[in-house]
């Protein structure tokens, strides 16, 4: 009796390269909304950190009048 020939027949290895680019594709398609999804986050931790930075700034600003402030009371005579 005569052994199976392994060698896949045209069709089989045209149904297998159609099941690894099938889920090649599906693959690309999950990491691709991945992908958006974590590019959104970013983009709202960037807005979070500019909206940060500018209350800091307005903090700094404020620090620096303040001190500016108590130096002149500081420079002037009370009378005292």
């Amino acid at each position: 009796m005569a052994a199976p020939d392994p060698t896949p027949s045209p069709l089989e290895l045209l149904q297998r390269a159609q099941f690894l680019h099938d889920s090649t594709l599906r693959r690309h398609s999950e990491r691709l909304d991945q992908h958006a999804t974590e590019i959104l986050l970013l983009r709202q931790m960037a807005e979070r950190q500019e909206r940060m930075l500018q209350s800091l700034q307005d903090i700094a600003e404020r620090l620096t009048t303040a001190t500016e402030a108590i130096k002149d009371m500081l420079g002037r005579s009370n009378g005292h």
